[in-house]
């Protein structure tokens, strides 16, 4: 693999815990619990709130999972499963953060690993809503699970990562670039930030990163880093001009284009008349309107 891509892989594997500059919002210290070697239990607290995992297997499992409980006072208030762990070893953690303001307590992230080749950490938020505690699922992404952060440095964290859609979109993994997702919890929900414009300097900083990956000549002929790179460009303002360079710089005449459907299906299950041979600048166009980087 050539430093660029194993560069682009290393980043997009982390989300933002290798790449965040200072002054972007690193890392914060949150009170946090994992497995310690041989461990099949583990809790931290804040205040009156506890957060407690384990690792259990149900009659009808194949392998370990970890379990979630909140307590408030001493009074179970939630419990939540994480996904089954395919390693010798349990992977997984909580932490007590204060994600959404508007209630009494802080919430409790809580992230588990299944193993695999680039996948998967499952991530959930437990917070208390309208005087219950609740599951809130944020999703499923790519890497180890080091995704809660104070990115805009204001005392209230997010869960910050990659846009996991563009990973394999448009080339192999270690050939492709992604723009940062920014998720947090409001309400009971999950909320993609992304885009808020209070994010503007964590976005900057991760295309910096991003760009120092692939040289100026390279990057022209990698579909998977310009796939990245422009919608890492929209978060910024740039889109436009982004596009326009792109456009100025692709060999199109080497672009024999592929098949796509128009409506977002899949080419087979298309009807004929929306399907459509494209170049590789219009299907990212087309991926990047449907995935909302407009620009």
């Amino acid at each position: 693999m050539s430093t660029a891509k194993a560069r682009l892989a290393e980043l997009v594997a982390a989300g933002l815990a290798l790449a965040l500059a200072p002054e972007a919002g690193a890392a914060t210290d949150f009170p946090t619990t994992e497995f310690g070697e041989g461990a099949r239990a583990a809790s931290v607290s804040l205040g009156d709130l506890t957060a407690a995992i384990t690792m259990t297997r149900s009659d009808d499992a194949d392998a370990d999972m970890p379990v979630l409980t909140v307590t408030v006072g001493g009074r179970a208030v939630l419990e939540a499963q994480g996904v089954e762990s395919w390693f010798d070893f349990p992977v997984a953690e909580a932490s007590i953060a204060d994600i959404d303001p508007g209630n009494d307590h802080p919430e409790v992230y809580f992230s588990s690993f299944s193993g695999g080749a680039h996948c998967c950490t499952t991530v959930l938020v437990a917070e208390e809503f309208n005087g219950a505690w609740v599951t809130v699922p944020i999703g499923d992404f790519d890497g180890g699970g080091d995704y809660l952060h104070d990115i805009d440095n204001d005392g209230v964290a997010e869960i910050v990562t990659v846009d996991n859609r563009f990973l394999y979109r448009f080339d192999c993994y270690a050939c492709s670039a992604a723009p940062l997702a920014i998720y947090t919890v409001r309400g009971g929900s999950a909320v993609d930030v992304s885009a808020e414009p209070r994010f503007a300097a964590a976005h900057r900083d991760w295309l910096a990163q991003i760009e120092e990956t692939v040289g100026q000549t390279d990057r022209w002929t990698s579909p998977g880093f310009l796939a990245g790179w422009l919608a890492a460009k929209v978060r910024v303002g740039e889109g436009a001009a982004a596009w326009a360079e792109l456009n100025a710089r692709w060999d199109f005449a080497d672009d024999p284009g592929e098949e796509v459907c128009l409506t977002g299906g899949q080419p087979e299950d298309c009807s004929e008349r929306d399907l459509q041979v494209l170049s590789f600048p219009r299907r990212l166009k087309l991926f990047l309107d449907e995935s909302g980087y407009r620009f």
